[in-house]
């Protein structure tokens, strides 16, 4: 009969007291206190839920921060608005210097970064234009000169430490040029593996990674470590223009397109990623809201976005992280 130090390699452990459910996952150990018992603990699976409908239905938009403090700006429709989300309400804050669609956003709703994008009001429309945003109000910042006429560009990091990824524009058409910004200034980096627009990216500026992307809709991953780009690990489904966030090693990517439209999850533990709970909407080009520097996935959210209608979308979806429950073992 097989034992579990056999199974193992170590004996059940006693406790006087149960550990934390997260901690103790995948293991056995005996509490001797009451009620004794004979305990493990599993994981249980993530899960989206419904959120507060968002103020407007626009995919496109720039995000940033958490779910419980989020913001949210721009759009197509073409629009300046800005809303910040406190997990339950909609408020409406200062608008954009500039109205924008096809932008990207890092950081958070009181440190916010907003770069590139599609704005019919400059000619040439598409921009290498940048706004940050302080708790209050927009103000313009430096573009970043190396991509011109660029939009759909992979933006990860906070607003102090940023790393833009590839892009498209219709003259330079999908670009592999990437981007360092240090709150003031943008910097010329190490080219990506290939041209790409609306690529998944997360992470920091110093350990960054990105999949998908078009124009291929491919699986592959690559790794930035600072100063060069490598082969990384590849996603499930190949697609491009979802959500993504989280750090190289708790990665969360969600919806987008392949080209038709997609609501697969799949987490990221540094080393492979894992297919999920999928949104109850598939959708492509949301604003996106997730943490890129913790990796904390409960803190993540999807709002609006296009649905495969000409009416855009103003459904919000926030993603719960997998809950971790103690057991205890019956014999019979």
């Amino acid at each position: 009969m097989a034992t579990y130090k056999g199974i193992k390699g170590v004996k059940v452990v006693t406790k006087a007291t149960d550990p934390t459910a997260s901690e103790a996952t995948g293991t056995v150990w005996y509490n001797s206190t009451s009620p004794t018992a004979l305990k493990y603990a599993i994981q249980g699976t993530g899960a989206w839920a419904s959120g507060t409908a968002a103020p407007g239905a626009v995919n496109q938009a720039g995000g940033a921060g958490i779910t419980t403090a989020f913001l949210m700006w721009g759009g197509s429709p073409i629009t300046a608005t800005c809303n910040s989300y406190d997990g339950t309400s909609w408020t409406a804050t200062n608008s954009l210097n500039l109205a924008i669609a096809g932008t990207a956003g890092v950081g958070t709703q009181t440190a916010a970064l907003g770069a590139a994008g599609y704005a019919p009001s400059l000619t040439p429309a598409y921009t290498n234009a940048a706004e940050e945003f302080d708790g209050t109000c927009w103000a313009s910042v430096n573009a970043d000169s190396n991509k011109t006429l660029m939009g759909y560009i992979g933006l990860t990091g906070i607003q102090t430490a940023a790393l833009s990824i590839g892009g498209y524009g219709p003259g330079p058409g999908y670009s592999n040029k990437c981007s360092e910004y240090d709150g003031t200034n943008w910097t010329t980096a190490n080219v990506f593996p290939s041209p790409t627009g609306s690529v998944f990216a997360l992470g920091t500026q110093t350990a960054a990674v990105a999949m998908g992307g078009q124009p291929s809709y491919g699986t592959s991953g690559s790794d930035y470590d600072g100063t060069s780009w490598s082969a990384g690990d590849s996603i499930n489904t190949g697609r491009a223009e979802g959500q993504a966030g989280g750090i190289n090693t708790a990665g969360i990517i969600a919806g987008g397109a392949s080209p038709t439209l997609q609501k697969v999850t799949e987490t990221y533990d540094g080393s492979s990623w894992t297919e999920v709970g999928d949104m109850a909407t598939a959708r492509s080009l949301p604003a996106n809201g997730y943490s890129n520097v913790a990796a904390a996935t409960s803190s993540c959210i999807v709002a609006t976005g296009g649905d495969g209608t000409p009416v855009k979308s103003t459904a919000v979806e926030e993603w719960s992280d997998p809950v971790y429950t103690i057991k205890t073992v019956t014999v019979s």
